[in-house]
């Protein structure tokens, strides 16, 4: 690997992107339902659009070795084929599952929180800045270099968070069901997308010219995902205050 590459990869755990007020927050403790709303809005709205951006990638990426590693992971994403299993679905199943656990069934249902719950600017501006620069034929490889290096440890830490509501499921074997979306990205799902995107880099890291657009793309992605997380922080602690049942650490 490029040595720059190394010490970029090498650094990205304490990136603002993933050293955060609002992962502390998740961890240490359990959110109110309307916290969980906010949360679940604007998290579930950009692992949504997430594929469609990796579409435009696959589109704008010349390379044809590049173009597989890139398709491979976008098959993942959609469950390899099977609806039911893509990321977004097992994702609305979590959310959908813990509310009903809360005893605050369907408020935190996909559909009724995009009728009724507004999308932030940061996680607007994520949405649209990912796609554009997965558009940009040389932005585009460290965008995804980004993206996915930190995509491991930001689930280990969402997943972390989600252990915090273990106790209401009376059969933990249920919880661990319902945490699948976490469980397929921390098992296999995130360490393949990894290598599939430094495989890419590598065959597009040609000259410095061409490393130097990584570099770009990639420190670009990481601020876009370093300001969703901090307007989402923001959001959730402007909240009025609220009194939440103590549920205790799993």
């Amino acid at each position: 690997m490029n040595n720059a590459l190394a010490q970029l990869l090498g650094e990205i755990t304490i990136q603002p992107a993933l050293e955060n007020d609002f992962y502390r927050r998740w961890i240490s403790g359990s959110f109110s339902i309307e916290e969980l709303e906010v949360f679940a809005r604007n998290y579930e709205a950009w692992v949504k659009s997430f594929p469609d951006a990796l579409a435009t990638l696959v589109s704008a990426t010349g390379d044809l070795d590049a173009k597989s590693e890139y398709v491979k992971t976008l098959y993942s994403e959609m469950g390899y084929g099977n609806v039911r299993k893509a990321h977004s679905v097992l994702l609305d199943h979590f959310f959908e599952e813990l509310a009903h656990k809360l005893g605050e069934s369907g408020r935190l249902d996909h559909d009724r929180l995009e009728r009724e719950i507004e999308m932030l600017p940061s996680t607007r501006e994520l949405i649209e800045g990912e796609r554009k620069l997965y558009g940009d034929a040389h932005m585009s490889f460290g965008a995804q270099l980004a993206l996915e290096w930190q995509a491991y440890t930001m689930l280990r830490k969402l997943y972390d968070g989600a252990r915090n509501y273990l106790p209401l499921w009376s059969n933990p074997d249920e919880f661990h069901e319902a945490c699948e979306y976490f469980y397929t990205h921390i098992g296999a799902a995130e360490k393949d997308h990894k290598e599939e995107s430094l495989n890419a880099v590598q065959r597009y890291a040609r000259d410095e010219e061409s490393l130097a657009w990584i570099v770009a793309g990639y420190h670009r992605h990481l601020k876009l995902i370093s300001d969703f997380w901090l307007g989402l922080y923001n959001a959730v602690m402007k909240l009025p205050a609220k009194s939440t049942v103590a549920i205790g650490q799993a």
